[in-house]
């Protein structure tokens, strides 16, 4: 007698999907509050980065955990998904490259990413292969038709 699996990856998808949302969501509604907590300390972090001209990079500074902060919960309930994953992807990209610039010019520094914990993560390729792959996860919501457990589900539904 044959056995035949019931369940296959089709099913899973949305359910991974969900997970992925709820999780990347979670991860910088953490990581922006630890941002707001100590802004000066962002500020600094941000300026030594040295990609920025000094006001651009104050301004980042302010700006970035309320974007991390909204995008993310736009996640949690599920409401403007592609417009809070293209926010996310851009800041991504955005923390990639600087990463990346400041390794290859020998810099030693904090990201500054989750402070809140008292990481004091320094720059390096394990901050690069955990942004890719936050990076990759923004994307397959950019592609993704349905959401299950979303307020966008539920308007297209009507």
């Amino acid at each position: 007698m044959e056995r035949k699996c019931i369940v296959n990856l089709a099913m899973l998808r949305p359910v991974i999907v969900l997970v992925l949302r709820l999780v990347l969501g979670v991860v910088f509604i953490i990581a922006a509050y630890g941002k707001l907590l100590h802004p000066d300390v962002l500020v600094s972090t941000v300026i030594n980065f040295d990609i920025l001209p000094m006001g651009l990079a104050k301004l980042f500074a302010y700006v970035l955990p309320w974007i991390e902060i909204i995008s993310g919960a736009m996640l949690i309930v599920g409401f403007g998904i592609r417009g809070a994953s293209l926010s996310l992807g851009l800041l991504l990209v955005s923390f990639i490259i600087a990463v990346a610039v400041n390794m290859h010019r020998g810099v030693s520094m904090e990201c500054g990413c989750f402070d809140i914990f008292g990481m004091n993560e320094k720059i390096g390729s394990a901050i690069l292969i955990r942004d890719t792959i936050f990076l990759v996860v923004t994307v397959v919501f950019l592609f993704t038709k349905k959401f299950m457990l979303s307020i966008d589900g539920r308007m297209k539904k009507k």
